[in-house]
């Protein structure tokens, strides 16, 4: 009976299906105990021995199929494990903050082990690393890895002390080995633990109590060729596990364990279809309760003897579903009912190149994630300078509206014009020829007074309103500016050079609006009709009469003449005096006409020279306030946008070389995974 318990138990431990483990004992007595668990460790050791033998003698043939699986070409494996690392700087940073998930360091430092794994030949004792670790601290990565090792039989009182204390002056993770004899050094415990040894090769275990432990065992928990990943659905919501653990469930050696016992298929069905939807496929999802399991192990332990004890022990841990994590764990190895009679170190050397391919897809993911990243940030960059282009195109139309247009431009040259014309037609030939001296200053008197005065008033007042525009412009394009550059944005986008050069901008002695900006078209066209257009009429004024006075004296000087002088033409002096008279007097008539028509004609031409100069203005001003825009109220904003799309093409076209090598050492990856599975 003894040899029987014993033998059942084995079955137990060494974890296979549950239906195989409807087992009834009859009670047995205490003084018996200690020959069940000498019985117990004997037949273990039978069992392994015959194990042993059973592989040695079928190493041939089942090195033969796996070598069939190993990858077409090793040199294929190492260059990319050579070529991977030289990429990775350029598409990750050297370090973050996340864990180093997103580093360039973690990846290369590990690849670069799985590197020297592959080429060592020096290992004398190799085995599978297995890494469990809890999502949190209420997951119960502690009372799993108990339930696995925990021997209810063993006589050892040291055996359990020291595996339920494990965890006394320990900080960050644990390591366990089989050992003869039960030890725990600096952080690496040996135990004859059964589990440890139920595959062709040793199992080595590390223990990680939970994923925010600590920040620098982020590479420990990646190192495993098998990670199980525990979380407790009552304080681990999905979303939470997955923003938390994402870059874990997505490799395809994690098995994830849901601490509970009640989780049926279904439940099992939409939380995979759940991962799957947030891009996570970890290897296997199952549910477990080892709690349970490990309340099963320490009522078997209490009384060994009791068929109470025994029953609630396969009750328990048959439905604490922990017993199917050996099979699971053995299909992560890959390992296969042929497998277990091959050669050890040929199984490890497929593990090792399967961890190698899966270390590889990870850095290859982690790069993939920084493009996208990276696309993402250019595309805001490009997002960004598109909304400050479409504040500056706003203010363009808003200001030609209200600068313009409301403004009253045309009303204000009518007005203008209107006045000048009338001063003008109040200065008759009469009132000209005795101010003919004043007519260029008194015109430009008048041009000065309501020429476009009006005008010139609103449009200082609309300079102080584009001022308000230029300080609200520029804060904005700081605002964002300062949001492209933080952390959750992309800091690697934000440049100094732009940033000193727009601030530069923003001091430069042009930058500041004055107040006549805008109306410096006023005063140029001003200028030019009181130099050139008023100065013609004073001229025009002083030649007419002139002229007028010149014919006046030249019509006296021929009658005088010819009632005098001796000429051919003289006639009788009744007739000469008369004719003198009438020719005097015509002459002196025409010039005072010609004199008057060329008034008029001057006065015509300096108002038709107005009206050309007015509608030059008007074309003047629209140059001018839109040159006013461009260097001085959008002047900060057109130069980031500007700045920021040369530099976003720039690192766009860096992102497309990255993305093409990217693919291309993903494509070699899944070659070299399809060729080992041929």
């Amino acid at each position: 009976m003894p040899s029987c318990l014993a033998a059942r138990h084995h079955v137990l431990r060494t974890i296979l299906s549950p239906r195989d483990l409807s087992i009834k004992l009859p009670a047995l007595h205490d003084s018996r105990r200690a020959k069940q668990s000498r019985l117990f460790v004997a037949g273990r050791r039978r069992n392994a021995s015959c194990t042993r033998a059973y592989s040695a003698s079928n190493a041939q043939t089942s090195n033969d199929s796996l070598g069939k699986k190993a990858p077409s070409s090793k040199h294929e494996l190492s260059a990319l494990l050579h070529r991977i690392p030289a990429f990775l700087p350029r598409a990750l940073p050297g370090s973050t903050t996340d864990g180093g998930i997103q580093s360039s360091q973690l990846w290369t430092e590990l690849l670069s082990e799985v590197d020297a794994g592959l080429c060592s030949t020096s290992e004398a004792h190799p085995s599978a690393r297995v890494v469990v670790c809890g999502a949190d601290q209420w997951a119960g990565s502690h009372e799993l890895v108990t339930a696995l090792l925990e021997n209810p039989f063993t006589t050892d009182e040291a055996y359990s002390d020291i595996l339920r204390n494990r965890w006394k002056n320990q900080s960050a993770y644990l390591t366990i080995d089989h050992g003869f004899s039960t030890s725990l050094v600096n952080g690496t415990l040996s135990i004859p633990a059964s589990w440890l040894q139920q595959y062709p090769f040793p199992i080595q275990l590390t223990e990680i109590p939970s994923l925010s432990s600590h920040s620098s065992l982020t590479k420990t928990l990646l190192k495993g060729d098998v990670l199980i990943l525990l979380c407790n659905p009552l304080t681990n919501h999905l979303p939470t596990l997955i923003s938390n653990a994402q870059h874990i469930l997505q490799r395809p050696n994690t098995i994830l364990v849901l601490t509970t016992s009640s989780a049926s298929e279904h439940a099992l069905d939409y939380i995979s279809k759940e991962l799957a939807a947030a891009n996570c496929t970890p290897g296997k999802i199952l549910a477990a309760d080892p709690i349970r399991a490990l309340e099963a192990v320490s009522a078997l332990k209490s009384d060994p003897s009791s068929p109470a004890a025994i029953q609630r022990y396969q009750d328990d841990f048959i439905g604490s579903r922990i017993s199917l994590l050996g099979d699971v764990v053995a299909g992560m190895l890959g390992l296969k009912d042929s497998d277990r009679t091959s050669s050890p170190s040929l199984l490890l050397s497929a593990i090792r190149t399967r961890s190698a391919l899966i270390q590889m897809q990870s850095a290859l993911y982690a790069s993939a994630r920084s493009v996208s990243q990276a696309r993402v940030a250019i595309d805001r960059i490009f997002t960004g300078a598109s909304e400050l282009q479409s504040q500056v195109e706003e203010v363009r139309a808003r200001t030609d509206r209200e600068v313009l247009v409301e403004s009253g431009i045309d009303e204000a040259l009518l007005r203008g014009s209107k006045e000048m014309k009338t001063l003008l037609e109040s200065l008759t030939w009469l009132k000209m020829i005795w101010r003919v001296d004043e007519i260029d200053s008194l015109v430009s008197s008048a041009l000065d007074r309501h020429w476009c005065r009006e005008l010139e008033n609103q449009l200082i007042l609309q300079t102080g309103r584009l001022a308000s525009t230029q300080t609200s412009l520029t804060s904005s394009t700081f605002s964002q500016l300062a949001k492209l550059a933080s952390p959750s944005s992309s800091p690697a986008f934000h440049s100094p050079i732009l940033d000193n050069h727009l601030r530069q901008l923003t001091h430069s002695p042009t930058y500041a609006l004055t107040p006549d900006t805008l109306t410096r078209p006023i005063q140029a066209r001003r200028s030019q009709l009181t130099k050139y257009t008023t100065t013609r009429l004073h001229r025009d004024a002083q030649n007419a009469v002139l002229g007028a006075f010149g014919g006046m004296f030249g019509g006296a000087g021929i009658g005088w003449w010819l009632a005098f002088g001796e000429s051919a033409l003289s006639v009788s002096a009744g007739s000469e005096a008369g004719t003198a008279l009438g020719a005097g007097a015509l002459v002196a008539v025409a010039s005072i006409r010609w004199a008057v028509g060329k008034w008029e004609r001057a006065k015509r031409k300096w108002v038709e020279d107005a009206g050309r100069i007015g509608e030059g203005l008007k074309r003047d001003l629209k140059v001018t306030l839109e040159r006013g825009i461009e260097k001085n109220v959008a002047v900060v904003p057109v130069a980031a946008y500007e700045g920021l799309r040369e530099l976003a093409g720039k690192q766009q076209e860096e992102i497309d070389v990255l993305r093409s090598d990217l693919i291309s050492m993903q494509a070699d990856v899944e070659a070299l995974q399809t060729a080992r599975h041929s």
